[in-house]
């Protein structure tokens, strides 16, 4: 088992790239860490990895992680790799360190190889092979010897979408077998296809936070904040609106331009979020087949549509940016949404209104 406690990292220069961070990875567990360039994916795994120091704790099987270096392995960003020796000398140094013998070596390494496909590659030097091999390389090291807890970084980026697509194919079976073995498994990315393939939970990390931690169905249907919702869903849209209550019931009150407004009744969230934010401007969010299509409240042009591989319909892209999921082709769509499967969000920390998501927020779990 992962555990983290209160992990942050922070340069000598100032900046934070990771804040307090809360996680724990059963043994057998795949999460995946799914954030854009420069969330803090690489920094919390090289923590994890004790290649880089940081506050907090890092336990592996509830001892620090420090003193069972060899429990935890790591395929890195930058691959850790050396660029100017062999396939055949990446895998073996390794192995040489470690004090195993040349036969037991050259009978590792050419298993790893053929694993990973790179039997051809052997013999030739890594700067002169192609990004994908190289990374298939990496990859190769985990063929080597046991471990605890695998950490895996980013492993497509760089590549062709088909080569991506390529290599995750190979790679995903990977982490299935490694957990399969009871091994704690990380492995982080920006492709929410990567991480829902295979992930049993996605933790959703931006600005040195993990923002969710939750199964990827539990974080579509109820996102404790907007940057949770739009990592799990490219299409999530999110308006600005005020919360009312008139005569008693309680509205969802948007301004449309000229400066009219339309209320929904939302009646619905009545005991369903917290206190203390009627009469304040809040955001809407709701996904693309959450659309009230018919509703003539605020209605908008069709620019374009796509066939849509979800539901064998549309994708309805409109003016203003909406993009509307639809069973039939329309000109002219609703862009607000059926109010039963839209979620509240506060202004300004953008976390989640409703009472039915966790109570920890942030990097908490």
């Amino acid at each position: 088992m992962i555990e983290l406690r209160g992990v942050a990292k922070q340069y000598l220069y100032g900046a934070r790239v990771l804040g307090s961070v809360d996680l724990r990875v059963a043994d057998g567990e795949i999460v995946a860490l799914l954030g854009g360039v420069g969330s803090g994916k690489t920094t919390l795994l090289k923590c994890v990895a004790d290649v880089t120091d940081c506050e907090g704790e890092v336990l592996v099987d509830g001892k620090p992680v420090g003193k069972r270096p060899d429990d935890v392995i790591m395929v890195f960003d930058d691959l850790a790799v050396f660029k100017n020796r062999s396939f055949y000398y990446n895998l073996a140094y390794p192995l040489k360190i470690r004090g195993v013998d040349k036969h037991e070596t050259d009978r590792l390494v050419n298993a790893a190889a053929k694993r990973m496909g790179i039997v051809a590659c052997l013999g030739e030097k890594v700067r002169k092979m192609p990004l994908i091999d190289v990374k298939r390389l990496a990859l190769a090291r985990l063929f080597l010897r046991d471990y605890r807890a695998l950490l895996v970084d980013d492993i497509t980026r760089g590549l062709s979408r088909e080569e991506a697509d390529e290599l995750w194919t190979e790679t995903a079976p990977i982490l299935v077998e490694a957990a399969r073995k009871g091994a704690s498994v990380i492995f982080a990315t920006t492709d929410r296809s990567e991480a829902i393939s295979v992930a049993h939970r996605i933790a959703v990390m931006n600005c040195g936070e993990i923002k969710q931690v939750d199964t990827a169905k539990n974080i579509y249907e109820f996102p404790s904040n907007i940057w949770a919702a739009q990592a799990v869903d490219e299409h999530y849209r999110f308006e600005r609106a005020r919360l009312e209550r008139r005569d008693g019931k309680l509205w969802v009150v948007f301004a449309k331009d000229g400066g009219e407004e339309c209320s929904l009744d939302a009646r619905v969230f009545d005991g369903e979020i917290a206190d203390g934010f009627e009469g304040k401007d809040i955001y809407v969010g709701w996904h693309a087949e959450d659309y009230d299509t018919v509703g003539d409240a605020l209605t908008e042009d069709v620019s374009y549509a796509v066939r849509d591989g979800v539901n064998n319909g549309f994708l309805l892209y409109t003016a203003s940016g909406a993009r509307v999921r639809c069973e039939e082709f329309r000109e002219r769509v609703g862009v607000l949404p059926k109010i039963k499967k839209a979620r509240l969000f506060e202004l300004y920390s953008e976390n989640s209104l409703h009472k039915d998501n966790t109570k920890d927020k942030g990097s908490k779990i």
